[in-house]
């Protein structure tokens, strides 16, 4: 009698290019909470009492400009089955607005509320990192640590003075200021776990931290209404419609266009899930033993 049996396994190498796209949330992971004039980023301020009795009550929120829903992609090669590198991109899809309220500020004879709202413009990072993985054949379990490039930080400013009833015709006037940032490096780090559905797609979840402060380089005065209405800009002169920031700084008298340069929180922690690609198959995949038939007559 003839028995045979005729074997086939496919053996999985991890060695190769990858892709992976994915969304995220981040929340905020700030290290502070006020800018360079003492302001807080988001909260509320209120003034009570008059003359040398004024005191000041604060309710301060931590914030950070890379919060929100995210996307990302990363393009990736495995050296071997253990240890790769990785170049990610994130983009914010949406971003937090903050908002800080000046309750009661006194003004010469009259008392003002003063609304500052703050969101960056779709921050934009790069993220080159070495991958260290478990380089299981199904399931996989990684790390990721590297650095943070800022593409993009800018960040709109809205200062909204109203008078307050008693100090005449109420009205309010809003001054949007784009606050540009200079270069700064962070650092990012992530751990997640991949799971192997077929030869080729693989799905992820993972946990990453942003660490990353920008120090303020410029604000540029951009538009200006009154109670609604446009074209008030053209009233303010040009030398006053910018802001320098340096972090060598001297004070000049009556100077408020030249300001000592102060950080502002970039710093994240993102839960995120998606899928990823294997864009070397043939390189991934072996199939071995096919064809290979044992018998035995007996």
């Amino acid at each position: 009698m003839l028995f045979m049996a005729a074997t086939g396994a496919v053996t999985c190498t991890a060695q190769g290019f990858y892709f992976k796209a994915g969304l995220g949330y981040a929340m905020p992971q700030a290290t502070q909470s006020m800018d360079g004039t003492a302001t807080p980023t988001s909260g509320t301020r209120t003034f009570t009492g008059s003359g040398t009795n004024t005191t000041a009550a604060y309710s301060i929120d931590k914030a950070s400009f890379s919060t929100g829903l995210q996307g990302l992609v990363s393009v990736g090669y495995m050296f071997n089955k253990n240890v790769g590198i990785d170049l990610g991109l994130s983009l914010n899809v949406t971003t937090t607005t903050y908002n800080f309220t000046d309750y009661n500020v006194p003004s010469g004879s009259s008392l003002y509320d003063i609304q500052i709202i703050q969101k960056a413009r779709s921050p934009k990072m790069l993220m080159p990192a070495v991958v260290m993985q478990t380089g299981g054949d199904m399931l996989n379990l990684y790390t990721r640590v590297g650095l943070a490039l800022p593409l993009s930080t800018q960040i709109d400013q809205h200062q909204i003075f109203t008078n307050q009833p008693g100090n005449g015709a109420v009205s309010t006037q809003d001054f949007l200021w784009v606050n540009s940032n200079s270069f700064s490096l962070g650092f990012t780090a992530a751990a997640g776990v991949q799971y192997r559905l077929n030869n080729k797609v693989k799905i992820w979840g993972e946990a990453s931290f942003l660490s990353l402060a920008m120090y303020i380089k410029e604000a540029n005065l951009t538009d200006v209404t009154v109670d609604g209405a446009t074209g008030y800009l053209t009233q303010i002169p040009v030398d006053e419609r910018k802001v320098t920031f340096s972090k060598d700084f001297t004070a000049a008298t009556n100077d408020y266009y030249h300001q000592p340069a102060f950080s502002q929180p970039f710093s994240n922690i993102t839960i995120a899930a998606g899928v990823a690609f294997d864009l070397d198959h043939n390189s991934r995949s072996n199939e071995k033993g096919k064809n290979d038939v044992k018998g035995r007559r007996r």
